[in-house]
């Protein structure tokens, strides 16, 4: 409160003097100068679009206005791949463009076809060498775009500005030098008045993809170029208003405001000029709520000078802004001479809203508020970068629909639409400073750069100070916490002091000069920790905001409640921002290589190589540029005898990293250019003594200059004693060897080695060849049949042809996908759990038998009143009774209140749902969105034992490898050699193809392939190329394929029943054929199953299960898999829903009777994985659409998934497209299923299931309609 002071001040510090434009010099090293990030450009500002009349200003539609126009839309363009390919003199208006291309702007080229994007999260995409950018490839965009000054612009002042341009721009109009610009998300504006001409006008722009800037530019991302953003042309009279600052500062009671507007006038005229400002504010009934326009003082403006005119003013009860009540005014601005004629009119649309920090406690209006959370980038599918603003309008409604309250704008400034939209919809914003060294941390501590730190603050502050939305700046991400970052901070909170509280994404736990500390992606154990002050200095009390706290990579986000427990208990945490809001898939054309052996393993072109003349026919060009060929990881390709032959033509240019040629992984096999001086044929095997090491064989030979940019031949035979490298039909080298060749979960790749070169975390250069011919066989063969027989080989690739397949989503190097969206902007299963742990109100049941329950509104603004309540009484799953509740309760308080229901008992099970919803329609939801709901369980069913007739007596015929078990109804058949029943036949029809298969396994999630977070497995059993947390543990120990040992069996019959009594051995597949028994180093479980048959076909199966031998640190499962004929594809259960659910995210989800089929349960994760679980089922039906089928209970509640793709292809693919349905229907009914955690963290230990000993019970009955 009462900053005014203070901010005047300040602006007196500030005003800069007027600068007559003028042309600028360029020099060849502008771009790899820190010193240099800026020529010719205005200082920053507010941005405003001038209107010649108030009515105009204030409807604000800059279309509309004579002074604006958007340079926006079609473009001349050439694109050059290194700087010293730029066409001379394009710039000029005197060159001809006529042979060049259209694009669009705003758009990033790399997404109109031209250069190669790239997915990086710490890494840089070319080498590091700051502030160097390496010449042999640094893209170059030429823009030309022609343009016309009215003639009633004569005598204004004139204004391009571009809006985002990535990374470097040079500026030209008319031939002329204007400017310079760096970093892509700031704006840079430049005063063009005396380089433009009534009538047309050329534009130049040089558009730089890498320049020293882009080592504040390392944000986990896709790295894309041009110009992204709106291009703006605009003019202002010569006295005009450059710069406006808007600040409400609120009373004591936050009741009544004091505005404050501080302007920058500038006089460009050859005389002084005396001017007044007038403001006025209109509410949304366009009613002034001052009565009469404010005005200032007459002022006295010198020629080519700025002065600072202030109007102050007393607003008595305004409605105030905040994200629940985004209450606006319109103020409308009026600048004139001394004879009161208009010179200028603008309007803005500004909330009345105040930030403090008092006592280290982050408050609006006064109120300490909870930050529901999350990160989001700008990005689309098709447009990348250069996001419409229908799409962003989109994201926020989201949003607000799934109780988020806050936007982190990771790791720059927003486009400027998003803030508007911000404070439309009320959305909190963390605003943060463009700035992201990450895998150059130093370069926060480097002096050179400090003012291009504090040059990106200062643009970002002067743009958005005036959005009510934005309450706190954030000072960058993970660049680092040396003094620059301070330098941000203390440079921002110069411009702004009306938000005083600062944070920055660091990787540091918390840095002094930050105001708000993390931390990020700790456990909430930690998380509590910090806010109780046992992690932070002595005396040092400020409070917590998780900038990032969990990664929703795929099929992820578990754990949430546990932190708003704590979120919610503790005054010093402010709450968090997830990672992040859209996936960051790239909607891309599939094209297919087709595969001419058997095997059609068809390879996937991936980044942008080029069709060239190869050896025979056509050769695949690879550029350097994250460009492969992408296979699926078939078994055909998953050699591991003592047997392998690879050839192919290879034209290879030199670089000086790894060039790899063919890979299966750095574990299994390939052939690559280990650096550039040594061409590499290599295997491994698994150590003789550890089998938890691999060895590594090879054969190789020192190549010289000649060797690049020529065809050879290149050949790896591996015949069981001998590794050969053969190069032009001729044997180069050869190693002694006779083992197997080791396996690995990683897929064969051409230009790409799949471990190392993943995930985003590489830098530089990858393979750079033409290649042509390839055969990969599994057994050995001659030089001659290894370049002419492709129908023995397992893949033979000649590049003739192509394909082209349905789009797909593309993730660049191995991306991580995190996101709640789809980039599509299709909400994801993890959402409704976001929405359910942040949710602003709270029900607490406090007497099941009254139905007492205690509400508390965690609301900072909003009563009760303003929502609709309800609550519904549910008998197993069936509503029978429900009611409407009408609730004043004001924000921040809790209420006692009974629910009037009627009923008091029941045979069912009884769940009573509280729940509110919205009572007006609003711009984001209507009327009947659900805010907040919540579900009791007042009582456990009592389930009576079923009455099971006995007038069919039960047959059984037994061989010595299967029991058929039968009546007149149906005929079951158990095998007797592996365990399992091979068929379930009921009234004349199949039930069962396959199964119940024993299952520890399952399709290993994003979170378990990504190297994030993998530390936080132990490394005992765990071989290299085999994983990177839990999956390779299961790998190791055997576990992923378990093999079915019977060891005894007995069978009882009697009038009622016949009893199966198995024990079997679910053993590890490295060694199935141990006497189990007797042997502590293999991995099993003892399965004591007895089976009982009822004479109706029921089923019910009481289990013991016991582990032994060594055993992974978490079981990612443990349950029956059961394959289904494949017209059984609808389901229905009594349980968690509608959507996905796992143990640790599962309170989003109610309880109820829902019904689905296969295809609607699978969840389309852009990279395939486990998914669909339902959590807590009472029952399931599974079924045909004739209605025949399983009704499956236990006597615990089950999780359950229906899947129409098998486990097997769903551990192995990598893309979407790799997925294919499977015969059978796939049911997984689990007693024991791990959380799915967050890339960073993992599961939470609660989430985490062990292998312990256990007793469980199911029973199947099969019916028909």
């Amino acid at each position: 409160m009462n900053k005014t002071i203070s901010i005047s001040i300040f602006l007196l510090f500030v005003v800069p003097a007027m600068v007559i434009s003028q042309e600028v010099l360029f020099s060849p090293n502008d771009w790899q100068d820190p010193s240099i990030f800026e020529k010719g450009q205005t200082a920053p500002h507010a941005f405003h679009v001038s209107f010649d009349t108030e009515s105009a200003a204030l409807k604000n539609d800059p279309s509309e206005s004579k002074n604006y126009h958007l340079l926006n839309g079609e473009w001349d363009f050439k694109w050059v791949a290194t700087v010293d390919k730029v066409p001379e003199g394009f710039w000029l208006p005197s060159f001809n463009t006529i042979e060049w291309d259209k694009i669009k702007v705003p758009s990033n080229w790399q997404m109109e076809g031209y250069g190669h994007a790239k997915f990086r999260n710490i890494s840089l995409s070319f080498e590091s060498d700051p502030p160097h950018i390496p010449s042999y490839y640094n893209p170059v965009g030429c823009y030309r775009k022609p343009f016309d000054i009215p003639e009633t612009w004569e005598g204004k002042n004139i204004k391009l500005r571009f809006e985002g341009v990535k990374s470097a721009s040079y500026i030209w109009i008319n031939g002329k030098r204007v400017g310079y610009n760096q970093g892509g998300f700031e704006p840079a504006e430049f005063d063009i008045s005396s380089f433009v001409t009534t009538g047309k006008n050329i534009l130049a722009v040089q558009v730089i993809r890498f320049s020293d800037g882009s080592y504040l530019e390392n944000q986990d991302m896709w790295r894309l170029s041009g110009i992204f953003r709106d291009v703006k042309l605009y003019a202002q009279p010569k006295t005009m208003i450059r710069d406006h600052y808007v600040v409400t500062d609120l009373d004591g009671a936050y009741e009544n405001a004091t505005l404050s507007l501080s302007t920058i006038t500038g006089n460009l005229e050859d005389t002084a000029k005396k001017i007044q400002l007038e403001i006025d504010v209109f509410d949304d009934n366009n009613n002034s709520i001052l009565g009469r326009k404010a005005k200032s003082g007459l002022l006295n403006v010198h020629p080519n000078a700025s002065e600072k005119i202030d109007i102050t003013v007393q607003v008595q009860h305004p409605k105030k802004w905040s994200a629940e009540m985004p209450n606006r005014y319109t103020l409308l601005v009026n600048l004139k001479d001394n004879d009161g004629n208009l010179l200028e009119s603008f309007s803005e649309k500004i909330g009345f809203r105040e930030v403090e920090y008092t006592n280290n406690v982050l408050t609006v209006n006064g109120i300490p508020i909870k930050l529901n959370g999350i990160n989001s980038h700008m990005h689309h599918p098709e447009k990348g970068q250069a996001v419409p603003i229908a799409t962003l309008r989109k994201d926020l409604e989201i949003m607000k629909r799934f109780n988020l309250n806050c936007v982190r704008t990771c790791h720059y400034p927003p486009t400027p639409e998003y803030l508007d939209l911000a404070d439309e919809l009320g959305i909190y914003v963390v605003d943060e400073v463009g700035d992201e060294a990450h895998a150059n941390i130093q370069q926060s501590e480097n002096p050179k750069w400090t003012e291009m730190y504090k040059d990106r603050s200062r643009k970002l502050v002067y743009r958005d100070r005036n959005h009510p939305s934005v309450i706190i700046w954030s000072a960058g991400n993970e660049s680092g916490s040396g003094e620059n970052i301070k330098a941000v901070i203390e440079t921002g909170k110069e411009i702004d002091p009306s938000r005083p509280a600062w944070m920055y994404g660091g990787n540091t736990f918390y840095i002094p000069f930050e105001d708000i500390v993390g931390p990020r992606y700790y456990i909430p154990l930690g998380l509590r920790h910090v806010v109780k002050g046992d992690m932070l200095p002595k005396d040092d009390d400020r409070s917590s905001f998780m900038d990032e706290y969990l990664a929703p990579t795929g099929n992820s986000l578990g754990g949430l409640d546990e932190y708003w427990k704590v979120i919610r208990r503790s005054p010093k945490s402010m709450g968090g921002a997830i990672w992040d809001f859209v996936s960051p898939g790239i909607n891309t054309p599939r094209w297919t290589l087709p595969d001419k052996s058997p095997k059609k393993n068809d390879g996937q072109i991936m980044g942008r190589p080029s069709f060239v003349e190869g050896k025979h026919g056509r050769g695949l060009q690879f550029s350097g540029h994250d460009d492969w060929v992408e296979f699926y990881r078939d078994p055909s390709l998953d050699i591991t005898g003592k047997a392998l032959a690879i050839g192919f033509w290879v034209k290879p240019s030199k670089i000086p990293q790894t060039n790899v040629f063919l890979s299966k992984g750095i574990e299994q096999y390939g052939i690559q250019m280990r650096d550039s001086e040594t061409l590499e044929f290599y295997v491994n095997s698994k150590n003789a003594t550890n089998y938890l090491i691999n060895d590594r064989v090879s054969a190789k030979v020192k190549v010289g200059p000649d060797f690049y940019d020529k065809w050879h031949h290149i050949a790896g035979i591996y015949d069981g004693q001998y590794l050969k490298l053969y190069v032009d039909e001729k044997v180069v080298s050869q190693t002694q060897f006779s083992r197997n060749i080791s396996t690995t979960a990683f897929p064969l790749g051409i230009g790409r080695e799949a471990e190392k070169q993943d995930q985003g975390e590489y830098s530089g250069r990858m393979s750079s060849m033409i290649i042509d011919d390839v055969r990969i066989f599994d057994h050995p063969v001659s030089l001659l049949q290894l370049q002419n027989n492709i129908q023995d080989a397992v893949l033979a690739l000649d590049f003739d042809t192509d394909t082209k397949g349905e789009d797909f989503y593309a993730v660049g190097l191995g991306g991580r996908s995190y996101g709640v969206i789809w980039p599509d902007r299709t909400v994801q299963p993890e959402i409704h759990q976001i929405k359910k742990s942040g949710q602003p109100i709270s029900l607490e049941l406090i007497d099941a038998l009254t139905y007492k329950v205690k509400i508390t509104n965690y609301h900072h603004f909003k009563n009760l009143n303003q929502l609709n309540g309800y609550w519904s009484l549910l008998e197993d799953g069936k509503e029978i009774e429900n009611g409407s509740l009408s609730l004043d309760l004001a924000a921040q308080k809790s209420s006692e209140i009974n629910i009037p229901c009627k009923t008091k008992s029941g045979q069912g099970e009884l769940i009573l749902t509280i729940g509110f919803t919205l009572k007006e329609n609003e711009s984001w939801a209507n009327n009947s969105h659900e805010v907040a709901w919540e579900q009791f369980i007042l009582k456990k069913a009592n389930t009576p034992e079923p009455v099971i007739s006995v007038s069919e007596k039960i047959k059984i015929n037994e061989s010595s490898t299967e029991i058929e078990i039968y009546n007149k109804d149906f005929t079951y058949i158990f095998n007797k050699e592996n365990g399992k029943w091979t068929s379930f036949l009921f009234k004349g029809s199949e039930y069962l193809e396959n199964g119940p298969d024993f299952k520890v396994w399952r399709a290993p999630l994003a979170n378990d392939v990504d190297p994030w977070g993998a530390y936080k497995y132990p490394s005992k059993n765990m071989t290299p190329g085999y994983g990177r947390s839990i999956d390779n543990q299961l790998r190791t120990l055997g576990l992923r394929d378990l093999h079915n040992l019977v060891d005894s069996i007995d069978i009882t019959k009697s009038p009622k029943e016949v009893r199966v009594k198995v024990k079997i051995w679910s053993a590890s597949s490295l060694d199935p054929y141990t006497s189990i028994k007797q042997s502590n180093d293999v991995s099993a479980f003892e399965r004591d199953e007895t089976w009982t048959i009822y004479p109706d076909g029921t089923l019910e199966l009481d289990q013991e299960i016991t582990p032994h031998g060594p055993m992974p640190d978490i079981l990612p499962k443990e349950g029956l898999q059961f394959q289904l004929p494949k017209s059984f594809n609808q389901v229905s259960w009594y349980g968690r829903g509608p959507f996905e659910t796992y143990p640790d995210r599962k309170t989003g989800a109610k309880f109820g009777v829902y019904d689905s089929n296969a295809n609607e349960m699978y969840v389309p994760y852009i990279l395939p994985q486990d998914y669909g679980n339902r959590t807590d089922v009472r029952w399931l039906k599974v079924s045909d659409e004739k209605g025949n089928g399983l009704l499956i209970s236990g006597d615990l509640p089950l999780n359950f998934s229906l899947h129409k793709y098998d486990t097997d292809n769903l551990s192995r693919a990598v893309y979407t497209y790799q997925l294919k349905e499977s015969s059978n229907i796939i049911l997984n009914i689990d007693h024991k299923v791990s959380g799915v955690g967050g890339t960073a963290i993992r599961q939470l230990q609660t989430y985490r299931e062990k292998a312990t000993s256990g007793h469980y019970k199911l029973k199947i009955k099969p019916f028909t309609k």
